[in-house]
């Protein structure tokens, strides 16, 4: 009897989490602890891989303690690649699956405190990272004149 008082208690007030709309957002965390998102859609998984695996290293450095929330819409391989990568610098992770969510996100990576990053999206990193591609140089009018 105890537990249905308790169970219609609780739907009356609701869930006991600050903010749960952000929280089923951000795979159970606050927008301002977020370091590192990667979406579920429009990122190659391969080149998500590569960039998560040369940014890590910077966030272990910079921020403590880390963790790592992944989404259950991953598949399998994905999921256990990036759980490895995370448990060789220590990093506790966390597959989340909340019914009703709807998060867009498939990895976040946090800090138990706010840090308030402005852009925490991968695709910005890929973005900005530098590229050695060195562009072609133009032939002058001269060189176009009196070539061969």
């Amino acid at each position: 009897m105890e537990s249905t008082d308790k169970r219609i208690l609780q739907s009356a007030l609701g869930e006991h989490r600050l903010n749960p709309d952000q929280q089923r957002y951000y795979l159970g965390t606050f927008a301002e602890r977020i370091l590192l998102t990667i979406p579920l859609e429009g990122i190659d998984d391969h080149i998500a891989r590569e960039e998560f695996e040369r940014l890590l290293p910077t966030f272990v450095d910079n921020y403590q303690p880390l963790s790592l929330k992944l989404s259950s819409d991953l598949n399998s391989d994905t999921q256990m690649f990036f759980m490895k990568l995370a448990s060789k610098k220590s990093i506790p992770s966390t597959i989340i699956d909340e019914t009703g969510s709807t998060s867009p996100f498939a990895l976040v990576l946090h800090t138990d405190h706010a840090v308030n990053l402005d852009e925490t999206s991968i695709t910005s990193s890929i973005e900005t990272k530098p590229t050695n591609e060195v562009p072609p140089k133009k032939e002058s009018f001269w060189q176009k004149l009196f070539a061969d």
